[in-house]
């Protein structure tokens, strides 16, 4: 083979390989480049896809939110309602007609009354009411008081019958306080009220909104 003949042979070889690793270049590119496309796509994908959890979160956090507030505004509302009855429930306590009001002391005086020689405290406002005769004649703790009768009661329970009113007026709107040798009793409206709030919440929230249940 002569001289040119190789040299002929090695530029077309040299030609096939550049043309080779072109191809095999332009093949290296698109599959770069195809991957970086795909890498694209997935992390689009990933944050439209972490984008739109986020925005259902949010989403159904502001509805928790706002039914937190409805609810707390519901409650709220019906919190009011029961201070409303309450509050209706003293007044209608302090304004009692004389038998009732006489009847509902006796009770809670027998039920706490320990000895029946206790002190009892009660109301500026209501001190007249046990100390007066029915006549009103006289300020003071007749035969036929409201306070002797109290006493009598007593006695007819068993106990001594010798309680004793005292000097100083109790700090209350309604009801009385009695102090006894082994513990006190607050008998006052507002205690018994408390307490009856605390015990007949629940009953009470169901009669006044029984489509709750």
């Amino acid at each position: 083979m002569g001289a040119e003949a190789i040299l002929e042979k090695i530029r077309k070889n040299a030609e096939e390989e550049a043309a080779a690793l072109a191809k095999q270049g332009e093949e290296k590119a698109e599959a770069a480049a195809g991957k970086i496309r795909a890498d694209a796509e997935a992390e689009a994908a990933a944050i439209l896809g972490n984008a739109r959890q986020r925005a259902e979160e949010l989403e159904k956090r502001e509805r928790l939110m706002a039914g937190l507030q409805i609810r707390k505004n519901t409650l709220a509302a019906r919190r009011a309602v029961m201070d409303e009855a309450f509050s209706l429930a003293g007044e209608q306590l302090a304004d009692l007609p004389k038998e009732r009001w006489e009847a509902l002391i006796t009770r809670l005086l027998l039920e706490a009354a320990e000895t029946g020689a206790e002190i009892m405290e009660v109301p500026a406002a209501d001190r007249e009411k046990y100390e007066w005769t029915p006549e009103g004649n006289l300020p003071i703790i007749g035969e036929k008081s409201f306070f002797k009768r109290l006493n009598a009661a007593l006695k007819e329970s068993g106990r001594e019958g010798k309680l004793t009113l005292a000097d100083a007026p109790a700090n209350v709107t309604g009801g009385f306080r009695l102090m006894g040798p082994v513990y006190d009793v607050d008998a006052s409206f507002d205690a018994l009220l408390s307490q009856a709030r605390e015990d007949w919440e629940q009953e009470i929230y169901r009669i006044l909104y029984p489509k709750d249940e």
